[in-house]
């Protein structure tokens, strides 16, 4: 009895896991029958979307309706029409090398609309290290050179209010008695003159440098080889410009240009005379090839000011003067190094944030004052001078930089890289900047906010004031010339120590054959009492 229970137990477990089994294949078959139709659904629907003309429903669609960065809600605005700003738009066309519209790339409606960096999270800065104690470069989302140039803007940012800038030319220019300070080079601007240079009009004409002359760089006491001044009037898109001034720098070669920017991007060099001749003895620069690698040299003749750095000021400020063909220009002072391709910076600094200027903050100072004192402190500028400018811009108005300044995140600016398109309000920022540097002392991170904030006061325009980190992290940063020479040599144990002589073939040194042998050209070594003071003196 016990073994048929058991068969019968065992007969009806069998046939209850055939009939869950049987269940089981009939769901799957179910399920996959019904992921089968959704398929054909979707299908349909995506081939009947892709073929609308509707674009605005894709982009609701693909979900850009909401949580929106401000990179893709441009986007969204350039490719829907909604957008007001018509640079926006064009700061976001996809424009092939020559701009023309046989290079238009129109991206398909898709999630690659957007932008590679939008998923870009910023992280600090790293922390300052005993071997590194000084501030350190940040990451940086780039694009690839080639993309970066795709977003360059077909159209020029539009300038606010200002559309038509001339400038003031004078053979014979006279300091009046309330003109305070200026030069012959600047045309010595009356305070008159420089209070007019603020009210903003559609058309403005004001005093800019070069006064004297038929043209920059023709007889205006910033001279430049008459052969060499066609070329500055060549167009161009983008151009890559420093100087030195006094051979106070050494020239640092630009790395990690894209074949492309070495092709289509001019890099100008300005130096003096007594540069030139310092090159001509201490590298392969010469007359008849002008380059120091990718550098272009220019040589100025004339220099208007006796002060090496205040020269440096005029292509640094007045470069739409001297090249007035070029769309946007990137400055970097002598001391830096480029290490980064010039389409991916103005595609970051620039067209990415849809502006027009972008120079990077302070590492350390927000404060005018504060600014001022630190300059004092390190002997940038005599005393007296930065006292009387501090003092007459505070009588202007200028304040100490608090929070109730914000959004503007600083009054002083790290002003060794400019990035600019050249357009009449930047050029009249630039201008009004260079005349405060006339007029007062040459520290232009002094003048800078002033300049800044009596543009703003009369039109809606920003600059991208972008951080110190950032900057790190395209240009590297050298020393001085007179400080690298300066520098003490490296410890003895740091030198790199030259190699022995060859021994003679042959010879096997260091066996156990050899021990107490003496080896040619070896030295004895000789064996040194520690000997006391008294001991010395007893000899």
């Amino acid at each position: 009895m016990l073994t048929s229970n058991s068969k019968e137990k065992e007969r009806s477990l069998s046939l209850l896991c055939c009939w869950y089994l049987g269940r089981r294949r009939v769901a799957m078959l179910l399920l996959l029958s019904l992921a089968f139709v959704v398929f054909v659904l979707g299908s349909y629907t995506i081939n009947k979307e892709s073929n609308s003309p509707n674009i605005h429903q894709s982009i609701e669609t693909m979900g850009f309706g909401s949580n929106q960065t401000p990179i893709t809600r441009e986007l969204t605005s350039f490719y829907t029409g909604t957008s007001t700003n018509d640079h926006v738009g064009d700061s976001f066309m996809w424009n092939g090398v020559g701009g023309s519209d046989v290079g238009i790339i129109h991206p398909p409606p898709s999630l690659s609309w957007r932008h590679p960096c939008d998923s870009f999270a910023f992280p600090p800065p790293p922390p300052p290290g005993l071997r590194r104690p000084g501030p350190r470069p940040c990451p940086v989302c780039y694009l690839s050179p080639e993309e970066a140039l795709a977003h360059m803007p077909k159209l020029p940012f539009e300038s606010p209010v200002l559309k038509n800038l001339t400038y003031i030319r004078e053979e014979s220019p006279v300091k009046l008695e309330n003109s305070q300070g200026g030069s012959e080079f600047g045309g010595y601007p009356s305070l008159e003159h420089r209070t007019n240079s603020f009210d903003i009009k559609e058309s403005m004409a004001l005093h800019c440098g070069f006064v004297k002359g038929t043209k920059p760089g023709h007889q205006t006491g910033f001279d430049i080889d008459e052969e060499i001044l066609p070329e500055l009037d060549q167009f161009h898109d983008v151009i890559v410009a420093s100087a030195i001034f006094g051979k106070y720098d050494i020239i640092q070669e630009p790395v990690n240009i894209s074949e492309m920017a070495r092709k289509n991007i001019p890099f100008y060099m300005f130096v003096d005379e007594e540069t030139d001749l310092y090159l001509k003895n201490t590298s392969s620069y010469t007359d008849d090839n002008k380059r120091v690698g990718l550098w272009r040299i220019i040589v100025v003749h004339n220099v208007p000011y006796t002060d090496a750095r205040r020269n440096g000021k005029i292509p640094k400020l007045l470069l739409h003067r001297l090249f007035p063909n070029v769309r946007y220009s990137i400055w970097v002072d002598a001391k830096l190094q480029l290490v980064v391709d010039p389409y991916q910076i103005l595609e970051r600094f620039l067209w990415r944030t849809n502006s027009s200027f972008a120079i990077s903050i302070h590492y350390r100072r927000f404060d005018v004052y504060v600014e001022a004192e630190a300059n004092k402190a390190a002997g940038k500028y005599d005393n007296a001078s930065i006292d009387y400018q501090i003092e007459f811009y505070k009588k202007e108005g200028l304040t100490p930089y608090t929070e109730a300044k914000l959004p503007i995140p600083s009054d002083v600016p790290e002003g060794c890289t400019i990035i600019r398109e050249h357009i009449p309000i930047t050029n009249l920022f630039t201008c009004v900047w260079f005349n405060e540097v006339d007029r007062f002392t040459s520290r232009d991170q002094l003048s800078f906010a002033i300049a800044r904030d009596k543009i703003r006061e009369k039109v809606d325009w920003n600059i991208n004031m972008f951080l110190d980190c950032e900057r790190r992290n395209f240009v590297k940063q050298v020393y001085h010339r007179d400080i690298l020479m300066n520098m003490k040599p490296p410890r003895a144990s740091s030198k790199v120590l030259p190699e022995p002589l060859p021994l003679p073939r042959g010879k096997f040194v260091g066996g156990r054959a050899n021990m107490g042998k003496k080896i040619p050209g070896q030295r004895g070594r000789r064996r040194h009492r520690k000997v006391s003071a008294g001991g010395r003196n007893m000899r």
